[in-house]
């Protein structure tokens, strides 16, 4: 069964990149020149703002426990790195690497269950 904390993760990474630096005014000679010409765009996210934001705070809160566990993630799953990439910026093998990520996908997986299972009871 494949864990619901990675297509989370895998989705918290696009939606981060989603419309960043796009500015908030878009000039008319800007906007004809962007329409007529083609663009590659990387995939949109498939995940709600608040989905995103929900796993935004799990992140930060696995920071405060283990802010080498949490930084491993966000740069796997934010940057698109390979886990050999994200041990060349972490300055860590990538069996280590794999360790952390590992970690990381069952605490965010954990926290997703906990929220369930209050939902379920207050549901009872």
């Amino acid at each position: 069964m494949k864990h619901i904390a990675e297509d989370l993760l895998t989705q918290w990474g696009r939606w981060v990149w989603q419309s960043t630096g796009v500015p908030g005014y878009v000039s008319p000679c800007y906007a004809l020149m962007r329409d007529n010409v083609a663009q590659h765009f990387a995939p949109a996210a498939a995940i709600t703002d608040e989905d995103a934001m929900l796993v935004d705070s799990i992140l930060a809160r696995m920071g405060r426990r283990d802010p080498e566990m949490a930084k491993a993630v966000m740069l796997y799953y934010a940057t698109g790195r390979t886990m050999h990439g994200v041990g060349k910026v972490m300055n860590l093998h990538r069996l280590k690497v794999r360790e952390l990520l590992y970690a990381g996908e069952c605490y965010v997986q954990a926290v997703l269950d906990m929220k369930a299972d209050r939902i379920e009871q207050m549901a009872a």
